[in-house]
């Protein structure tokens, strides 16, 4: 008990609790977001939509520490990274020698990882959406059609509405994903610079292994596996609803 008493109460823990809420949060946020528009894109006919579908879920085909090492390596890498490449072409496009160089891990160590994740959990959302879009009742679109509503107005008050349960189902379980995230952080930054992205299973992982504290980290594996099945249980419910609806129809 004393250890629970420690994990509640640690400062480290409650930082690490605070960087795993803001990384899981922004993460899901961003990831639905843009599933939402390419799922949108992806469910219009035009040539070449089965290659475009195959390009666009091939990130989340990627194991987590190979997109990892990829991300670190090739884009954010101070000497011969992409985004530093880009931005020093920009640069020389202007008249300029050389641009700054900008170690991205280290200046932007949060945003650093969020981006990777995005770019790994978005096929994920688009997957679930797009599955959404195309349970659409067609007779209800071909209605708004005939009585002139604009796409805009099709999308606020018919796809969005049909859309909200699966909008749920995605956020709930790239939390849960996004939550138990490991591979990201110990490849891109090892919880760094100082302690600014050390989340929960990166700061059980130090407590175990470095600090050899095996109660508190034991402790607080507990902690966040109740956690995970607080949100999974929402999410079977979610599930669950989506399931019956279809069964209906």
């Amino acid at each position: 008990f004393d250890n629970y008493v420690t994990v509640f109460t640690d400062t480290r823990l409650r930082h690490a609790v605070i960087n795993t809420l803001v990384l899981t949060a922004s993460v899901v946020i961003i990831s639905v977001a843009l599933g939402l528009i390419l799922a949108i894109l992806l469910d219009r006919k035009f040539p070449g939509r089965g290659l475009a579908r195959t390009l666009l879920i091939a990130p989340f085909l990627v194991m987590p520490v190979a997109a990892a090492l990829l991300w670190k390596h090739v884009l954010y890498n101070p000497d011969y990274g992409l985004l530093n490449g880009t931005l020093n072409a920009i640069w020389r496009l202007f008249g300029a020698d050389e641009g700054p160089t900008i170690d991205w891990v280290s200046s932007h160590p949060m945003p650093a990882v969020v981006a990777a994740l995005v770019w790994q959990w978005t096929p994920f959302m688009m997957l679930i959406l797009l599955a959404g879009l195309q349970s659409q009742p067609g007779d209800v679109l071909e209605a708004a059609k005939l009585d002139r509503a604009s796409g805009l107005q099709t999308f606020r008050f018919i796809t969005l509405p049909h859309l909200r349960q699966y909008i749920e189902l995605s956020v709930l379980l790239g939390s849960i994903y996004v939550l138990q995230t490991f591979d990201a952080i110990f490849t891109i930054t090892q919880g760094g610079p100082g302690s600014a992205t050390t989340n929960l299973p990166y700061e059980i992982y130090l407590t175990m292994f470095r600090k050899y504290e095996y109660g508190e980290a034991a402790a607080a594996g507990v902690v966040v596996v109740i956690g995970s099945i607080i949100v999974a249980t929402f999410a079977l419910r979610t599930i669950s609803s989506l399931l019956t609806e279809e069964g209906r129809r």
